[in-house]
């Protein structure tokens, strides 16, 4: 081989490996976006179920076992929202099957409060569930409320680590809020 040769196979290579590189970060980003897209879609899924728990639940402690409240002073302080005694989950409560502790120990939606669970999912791993239960505004359900309403909003914020991050890396938390409401007279 001359050396105009040689020079024309190393220019090759180069542009080789130039294209080489270009396609292999195009599916590592393509890979990177798959794998949060379904990480975002199973968060999406961990949340509902936990929402869908939660408002299955009654309104109150004081208001479990169809008894009835017909005044804000008859349920639960504000500073008194969470579990209450002999319903406490002791660290998280995790678990690979589904199985977790809150479906029988929490009665009522202002248990979860403050309540975290662990969800495995076979591809992506563990999902973290963080869930708070807040009394808010009766005309507007956006601001919380200091005093007890008729209405606790619930906020079930899932993470894990391949959904989509910002750009100081951390992960974006995909949330869910819902409200339940005591009706007094129904």
């Amino acid at each position: 081989m001359q050396t105009g040769q040689t020079m024309l196979v190393i220019a090759a290579f180069a542009l080789l490996s130039t294209l080489t590189l270009g396609i292999n970060a195009t599916m590592v980003t393509t890979a990177t976006m798959g794998f949060e897209m379904e990480a975002s879609l199973n968060a999406l899924s961990v949340a509902q179920s936990m929402l869908d728990e939660i408002l299955m639940k009654d309104f109150d402690e004081k208001t479990t076992n169809n008894h009835r409240v017909f005044t804000y002073d008859g349920m639960t302080d504000v500073s008194l929202l969470g579990p209450d005694a002999g319903e406490s989950i002791t660290g998280v409560d995790s678990s690979r099957t589904g199985d977790f502790q809150s479906r029988s120990r929490f009665d009522d939606a202002d248990d979860y409060n403050g309540y975290v669970r662990m969800a495995w999912d076979s591809r992506l791993g563990w999902f973290t569930v963080r869930d708070s239960v807040v009394y808010v505004n009766e005309l507007n359900p956006n601001i919380v409320s200091s005093t007890r309403t008729w209405e606790k909003r619930i906020t079930v914020q899932v993470t894990n680590f391949s959904m989509p991050k910002d750009l100081n890396g951390n992960v974006i938390p995909y949330s869910l809020q819902d409200l339940t409401i005591y009706r007094k007279y129904y």
